[in-house]
């Protein structure tokens, strides 16, 4: 069996599928009964295409089935499913199986009246030599008798599969222009539609023409947006499926008459198992320089690159399930097998796939283009350890680590798509690069993007944040004077709670100013920033001081804000500086006003708190605790009483509950 079933059905299909292949290659492997059954389905094929010349519906009287009965005892006298049968049935296993085939053929009966899998069985090697011999039958060779003969047959599921595997190439090539054209409307290429979906596509056409194009990938993105919602109709999935297989020249062809980005892109879920070699071939041929096309060339390579990163992704995600040994058993241990030796192969090819789709694609796009394509996926959080994210997250890596291969020129600055993603790949790349000037750059295009409206941060460590944050530290210690350009960056985006003309209420400057104070907090990982450990310690209580500054004279209570930068600093001296750590533990006690988020930091790591320290708090517990408790209580927020009582007891301290 082919090892490309596993890149065409997943595991729970497989568990269905490939017992019911296995069983149609024994049957396959007896040439006299295949050869008994010929007449058969010569006389079935006939038939068909008189109904479909004629236009008429034939009676199923009017073929005789076949009784091979004694054959199939011969042949499965051993086999289980044979022998279940014969032990719960007196009835002619061929008699059923022949005549259900007819009428599912000739009278669309899709009842699933089959109460015994090998009755399935057989009937799938029935429509396989059905398929086998329309092949040959020169009388179908024509697109028209192709799709009237999909619709006679829609209830024999295999039949089709069979069918588009095995159309010969030359009735393809001979009537090219049949398969290729698309001279219908756009909602007649799509399957039964919504009115809703109706209405949108006729106001498509003219939204697309006025979304702009000054970034192509931007435009893909928006003018592909509702295409998981559509597919294409039998008739012109049918016309993919064949064309992909028999000549990718004029699959494109045909694909570029579809004209409209939506339903070019819909196409990949809509034909029949896009196989990853295939993307492979579209990229290599779209990008050969004897391709021409009436599409953008560019937009079409983009629809291609967002499709083949889904659909490595889901095979990756697909093939996982081979991790759990807990689902192997007697029923599947034979393709299960098997199905991890092909997991181990797909994930060493994928990482070959990325780097050949970027080389590719640099014939035709621009480094600044791919990246648009590239930094637009971002990390999905994980705090459950999701399988699925972790696998998307993995993705994601392997995409950007391809294109670090490949990116051996100085990398540009020029995409309007700047984000977090790319900044990290960009601090990635330079980080061995004594280059001063490339580390300046990428600091003022951090900033200028944190600047602007597009800047957005959860308030988490998750990623790109982290990283973000982590490389903010490293391109402040990359510069000229690392510890005048934290303070210069720091008074940018300061958020001015008193004065004359104190900022607005508005939560957005103070996301943007605990951010850069975070990263100016982690600029502590970098020895290099620093000429001695008196610099060091003075940077550190000089933002230490603001923060809290900060935090005390804002208009309302913004402790949650600058309980970040906090946060970082009370790990920094913990782990990296702790030289500081007694004086910022007192600091904090005595100037950080929030009880709440001062034990949140307090109680966050492990080491324990100074001898004073315990001292400090514990006053302040004295203090506050109950008022504290009290205010939660009357907002009815029992679950922040809980945690309060949680951070006390980590601490070891005495929370004096008994007092009420």
């Amino acid at each position: 069996m082919n090892k490309d079933i596993y890149y065409k059905y997943d595991f729970y299909v497989l568990e269905r599928i490939y017992p019911e292949r296995k069983f149609v290659e024994i049957l396959e492997g007896i040439s006299s009964l295949n050869e008994s059954i010929k007449p058969f389905i010569s006389n079935v094929a006939d038939l068909l295409h008189t109904s479909i010349k004629d236009d008429k519906n034939v009676e199923v009287t009017e073929v005789i089935p076949l009784n091979i009965d004694k054959e199939l005892e011969n042949i499965l006298a051993d086999n289980e499913l044979y022998i279940s049968y014969k032990a719960h049935s007196e009835k002619s296993l061929s008699e059923f199986v022949f005549n259900k085939f007819l009428r599912r053929i000739f009278k669309k009966d899709g009842h699933n009246n089959e109460t015994h899998v090998i009755q399935d069985y057989i009937h799938s090697w029935l429509e396989k030599n059905l398929a086998l011999n329309i092949v040959q039958d020169s009388r179908f060779g024509s697109l028209e008798v192709l799709k009237s003969l999909l619709d006679k047959t829609e209830m024999l599921h295999g039949f089709y599969v069979d069918l588009i595997e095995n159309i010969p190439t030359e009735w393809v090539l001979n009537k090219k222009e049949e398969w290729l054209n698309v001279n219908v409307s756009p909602d007649k290429l799509l399957d039964a539609i919504r009115t809703y979906d109706k209405e949108f596509l006729n106001g498509y056409v003219n939204s697309i023409s006025k979304l702009p194009k000054e970034n192509l990938w931007n435009f893909v993105q928006e003018a592909t947006r509702h295409s998981d919602y559509m597919m294409l109709n039998n008739e012109f999935s049918f016309i993919s499926s064949v064309l992909i297989r028999k000549d990718i020249s004029l699959w494109i062809e045909f694909w570029d008459n579809l004209k409209l980005p939506l339903i070019q892109d819909c196409v990949f879920i809509s034909s029949f198992n896009f196989s990853p070699q295939e993307y492979l071939q579209l990229v290599y041929k779209l990008t050969d320089e004897k391709t021409v096309a009436k599409s953008d060339l560019k937009v079409l390579l983009f629809i291609v690159a967002q499709n083949y990163f889904e659909t490595s992704n889901k095979l990756t995600e697909s093939f996982s399930i081979y991790e759990d040994s807990e689902r192997k058993n007697e029923r599947n241990e034979q393709f299960f097998e098997k199905g991890i030796e092909q997991q181990k192969e797909w994930l060493e090819v994928k990482k070959k796939n990325y780097v050949n789709i970027i080389q590719s694609l640099k014939k035709t796009l621009s480094n600044s283009e791919i990246e648009d394509w590239i930094f637009s996926y971002r990390p999905r959080t994980n705090s459950r350890q999701y399988k699925p994210n972790d696998i998307y997250n993995s993705e994601i890596k392997l995409l950007t680590d391809a294109y670090k291969e490949n990116s051996i020129e100085l990398l540009s600055l020029d995409s309007q798509l700047f984000n977090l993603q790319k900044f990290n790949f960009y601090v990635e790349v330079i980080k061995d690069k004594e280059d001063k000037k490339i580390a300046s750059t990428l600091l003022e295009a951090m900033t200028n993007y944190i600047s602007s409206d597009k800047f957005f941060w959860d308030r988490t460590y998750v990623e790109p944040y982290w990283s973000a944050l982590k490389s903010l530290g490293f391109l402040i210690s990359r510069q000229d004077n690392p510890i005048q350009t934290a303070k210069e960056l720091i008074n940018k985006f300061k958020t001015i709670h008193q004065g004359w003309n104190p900022s607005k209420i508005d939560f957005s400057p103070l996301v943007k100013e605990s951010f850069i104070c975070s990263g100016v907090a982690l600029l502590f990982e970098n020895e290099s920033a620093f000429k001695d450990k008196s610099e060091k310690e003075n940077l550190f209580k000089e933002l230490l001081n603001y923060i809290l500054k900060q935090d005390r004279y804002s208009h309302i209570d913004n402790s949650e804000y600058y309980q970040m930068p906090l946060h970082l600093l009370f790990l920094v001296a913990n782990q990296i500086f702790l030289d500081v750590k007694e004086f910022y533990e007192q600091e904090l006690i005595e100037n950080y006003d929030n009880l709440y988020s001062l034990l949140a930091i307090l109680s966050n790591e492990k080491t324990s708190l100074s001898h004073n320290s315990k001292e400090l708090i514990q006053k302040r517990l004295d203090i506050e605790f109950l008022l504290k408790k009290r205010q939660f209580n009357n907002r009815s927020q029992n679950d922040k009483v809980q945690e309060l009582e949680r951070m006390i007891e980590t601490l070891n301290l005495d929370n004096k509950s008994s007092l009420q």
